[in-house]
């Protein structure tokens, strides 16, 4: 059986009755406000007739031939669809066809969120540790062949079902007991099989480096739980204990498990501790070909970096001396940012906080790096928290002496909080004068690393650098010292032209389009994975056009970027196809822009939003910046099904984009001719 959806039934989560339409742009999301839906959730009754979606049109307006030499797609690989997965996966006919839409799109980067393992909120910048990636990225369907041993057959895989959404839970139970019976296979393959050899190297590079620990770790979470302070107390000292006793990790943990539940239950945790090493071996392996096949087509991978990790995961639990933490190793002050224009809260994201005078943090940071670096060019997520961190206490003791605790901080007045824009100004520490023992503070370090791997500074790392947060003394000393260094990413125009700044604010605008061509080494977004699609800016922009409008107002700066910009006359402004992609085009043409940065669903010109940051319970509260399976399906649903790249009908639920896709194709072929392609 095979069912495809670009829906997700969302009522199972009480929101009301709605549907995920990622086709459609909702008619009323000026009208929402506060309401329970988001601007990705639509009324089954406010949905247009599929004839009327699109209007593919031709290109025109603006002048010159394309000159940004660094284009890249924001896609993560998991909304692939994919055969016998519910995710998208390394090696999948679907995923090849993808790449071959980028490489025909004259893209030089597959930009993907962070690969890292994830938990049960499903999201990949709350990882466990920087070393765990996500395992059911790991295509099942390879293991039939001889290069893997047949160590599954054909008969066990599983169905080619595509539900409409799933969960983690769904993901373990399509994968996990094939795991494991590929592992038992693998056991019993000859010692001189190239596998079992292919695996022994992997082992030997990644052991003492991070694969013994984390192997432990999992092994521990079997019995325990991954919440590691959960554990008894003996097995949360394990790592500093065993290296005090000079025993090895697993040494230890043996003697321990056979002490507590005898050697059959010890038996069964080992194998467990075995079979993630195993599981990460195929990740790895399955990477690489993945990598080689985008070499092939000359694409380039960015992976997106977390500033910081859980608390409750591995990297804390094997690395204590090096997080800020109490006697009970738990953080008394966590990650966040404060209060800003986009997000009028303070945002507690909850990492536990690194200990900057640890000679052993620098260990791991320039470790953890380099072995990243080498799967791809790093975006390093809110980077100024490499220069001022928001270090947000987790209990707070208010002017008339009451206590409150982590959420309670922040709740409103009326309910005995802080208020939920509450932000004390010694929260914020500069840290960017803490340096190694090499007297390298972070930048340098970032620097040295990339040119030791073989790589340009300049080329390899992208700062999410977004302006007016950041602006401080600190900031400022970073751009004139490393400005050069690094890439900085600046919001979409659309978006930094419909702020609602004052003239003054404008002119310290990085995203406002005229100081935009002022700047160099930067790289302009489209969009990204938590904003809505550009055309929602378009719209909204747009549909706030009138002849009494302020000559300040975001709908006039628009107009005028349009007319003077797009060289659009106002008959022309009226076809909001036209103005969305000539905006599309504008990107690709200008003369100091080092990298556009733009999503899929920017490059087919749909409405559809890949996540939506800070819901929580009911979506009630937009600027609460919690993560939650939530907020995050899309992360997890069927909204490309398979062929979406093949097929042009768009009706049904079996959405076709090959006229989208073709016409953008058109677009970025007419710019950058063969000639003229670095």
């Amino acid at each position: 059986m095979q069912v495809d959806s670009i829906g997700v039934n969302i009522k199972s989560f009480k929101y009301g009755d709605y549907i995920s339409n990622n086709s459609v742009r909702p008619n009323f999301i000026n009208k929402l406000n506060n309401s329970v839906v988001s601007d990705c959730f639509i009324k089954s009754s406010d949905v247009p007739s599929s004839k009327n979606l699109y209007n593919v049109i031709s290109f025109t307006g603006v002048d010159g031939k394309g000159k940004v030499k660094q284009r890249g797609m924001l896609f993560n690989i998991s909304n692939l669809p994919a055969t016998r997965s519910y995710c998208g996966q390394f090696l999948d006919p679907e995923t090849d066809k993808f790449i071959d839409f980028l490489q025909k799109s004259k893209q030089t980067h597959w930009i993907m969120n962070p690969l890292f393992a994830v938990g049960d909120d499903l999201c990949p910048y709350n990882a466990s540790g920087r070393f765990s990636k996500n395992i059911y990225l790991v295509n099942l369907n390879e293991l039939v062949k001889p290069e893997y041993g047949g160590l599954l057959k054909k008969s066990e895989l599983p169905d080619d079902v595509t539900p409409l959404s799933f969960t983690l839970q769904m993901l373990q139970a399509q994968k996990n007991p094939r795991f494991e019976k590929a592992y038992d296979r693998f056991l019993k393959l000859d010692s001189n099989h190239p596998l079992k050899l292919e695996y022994k190297n992997f082992v030997k590079e990644n052991g003492k480096l991070w694969l013994n620990t984390y192997a432990a770790y999992n092994g521990i979470s079997s019995k325990y739980g991954d919440n590691w302070h959960d554990w008894p107390i003996k097995y949360q000292t394990l790592p500093e204990d065993a290296q005090n006793s000079g025993l090895s990790l697993n040494k230890m943990l043996s003697e321990l498990l056979d002490e507590d539940f005898g050697k059959s239950e010890q038996r069964k945790v080992i194998k467990q501790v075995e079979l993630y090493k195993f599981e990460q071996f195929l990740f790895d392996k399955q990477f690489k070909q993945f990598k080689e096949e985008l070499d092939e087509k000359g694409i380039n991978l960015i992976l997106d970096l977390a500033i910081g990790v859980n608390p409750n995961g591995v990297d804390v639990w094997a690395n204590k001396d090096m997080f800020l933490l109490n006697d009970k190793f738990y953080p008394e002050k966590v990650s966040g940012c404060p209060p800003e224009a986009a997000y009028p809260r303070t945002q507690v994201w909850g990492h536990a906080l690194y200990d900057y005078d640890s000679p052993k943090f620098w260990e791991y940071q320039e470790a953890s790096i380099r072995k990243l670096i080498n799967e791809g060019d790093l975006r390093l997520d809110h980077f100024v928290g490499y220069i001022n961190r928001a270090e947000i206490p987790t209990e707070y003791e208010t002017p008339d002496g009451r206590i409150l605790k982590g959420d309670e901080i922040f709740a409103p007045v009326e309910k005995g909080g802080m208020g939920k824009a509450f932000f004390e100004p010694d929260w914020i520490v500069r840290i960017d004068k803490k340096t190694n023992s090499k007297g390298e503070n972070m930048f340098e370090l970032f620097k040295r690393v990339a040119k030791e791997e073989g790589k340009k500074p300049e080329d390899s790392y992208v700062l999410e650098d977004f302006g007016p947060l950041a602006e401080t003394k600190a900031y400022q000393d970073f751009k004139k010292h490393f400005g050069k260094d690094f890439i900085s990413q600046r919001i979409p125009i659309a978006m930094g032209i419909g702020e609602n700044l004052s003239e003054e604010q404008n002119i310290n605008n990085l995203s406002y389009p005229a100081n935009l061509k002022k700047q160099s080494n930067i790289a302009v977004l489209t969009g990204n994975h938590d904003l809505p699609p550009l055309k929602d800016y378009v719209d909204l922009l747009l549909d706030n056009l009138s002849e009494d409008m302020d000559s300040n107002s975001s709908p006039a700066l628009f107009k005028q970027f349009c007319e003077e910009e797009l060289n659009l006359t106002e008959e022309e402004m009226q076809d909001r196809d036209l103005v969305f992609k000539e905006l599309m085009k504008w990107h690709y043409t200008q003369d100091n822009i080092k990298q556009v940065q733009t999503t899929l669903q920017d490059a087919l010109g749909i409405y559809y939003r890949p996540n939506i940051p800070g819901y929580w319970n009911g979506m009630n509260d937009k600027y609460l910046m919690k993560t939650t399976p939530e907020a995050l399906l899309p992360y997890w649903s069927r909204v490309f099904p398979k062929g979406f790249l093949d097929r042009v009908n768009k009706s049904g639920i079996n959405p076709g984009y090959k006229d989208l896709a073709d016409d953008y194709v058109k677009m970025m072929n007419d710019l950058y001719e063969s000639s003229d392609v670095e």
